[in-house]
């Protein structure tokens, strides 16, 4: 179970550089209403992450349980062609012209009028919507799903797994909550630091993963 456990931390890893995550957690903690809005959207960043895990993880288990060529069969499918789509988004992304402007997307500017039901929410959307994300993520539960785990120790995997793969928006949260005094001045700090970066990082993420999506999909198949 640790080396399961291990494997599938070191895939869910790449959930940390969700650099729009990182940004709206911290817009909201700096808004009017500060921690309750970026915890409330932690919560239901991480509950959404957990149920959609719990269940391709359950989903997962039913379909090696009845695949008579093997368990890799259906799973070396999925990530090919998630690694097919990474690769394509990596591409897209690469010849996307440079955004010159500073204008931010609409939704920060209303962000101080969300109240913490509404970020719960969204935070509990995101997960759904974002598709460079969720790909990730499932990718990571890959290694579970094809283990030899039971179906109770597979769920705990699966729960630690969506743990890290939060850590984006767990940690501003974190920050804000053991250090208040300098938590805005920090918060801004990474922010600045992840836009600055964010047009190598959303190239260079999913062109290395995708790549090692794809290669583990074709030796799964192969």
């Amino acid at each position: 179970m640790i080396t399961i456990l291990i494997q599938s931390i070191l895939l869910a890893s790449s959930g940390i550089l969700s650099i729009g995550s990182i940004t709206l957690v911290i817009l909201l903690l700096i808004s009017e209403r500060g921690w309750k809005n970026g915890l409330a959207y932690m919560l239901g960043y991480y509950i959404s992450y957990s149920m959609l895990g719990v269940a391709v993880t359950l989903a997962g288990y039913q379909i090696t349980e009845n695949d008579t060529h093997g368990p890799g069969i259906a799973i070396s499918i999925i990530m090919i062609v998630l690694g097919t789509l990474l690769l394509y988004l990596a591409i897209r992304n690469w010849r996307k012209p440079i955004n010159e402007s500073n204008s931010q997307p609409k939704f920060f500017s209303i962000v101080d009028q969300i109240t913490p039901a509404k970020a719960l929410g969204f935070g509990a959307l995101v997960p759904v919507i974002n598709f460079k994300n969720l790909a990730l993520f499932v990718s990571a539960l890959s290694v579970v799903i094809i283990s030899n785990l039971r179906v109770m120790e597979k769920i705990i995997v699966t729960l630690s797994v969506a743990f890290v793969f939060c850590l984006s928006v767990i940690i501003p949260v974190f920050i804000y909550v053991a250090f208040p005094q300098r938590a805005n001045r920090v918060l801004s700090g990474i922010k600045q630091t992840l836009e600055t970066h964010s047009r190598p990082i959303g190239i260079w993420l999913p062109l290395i993963f995708g790549g090692i999506f794809l290669i583990r999909g074709l030796t799964l198949f192969l």
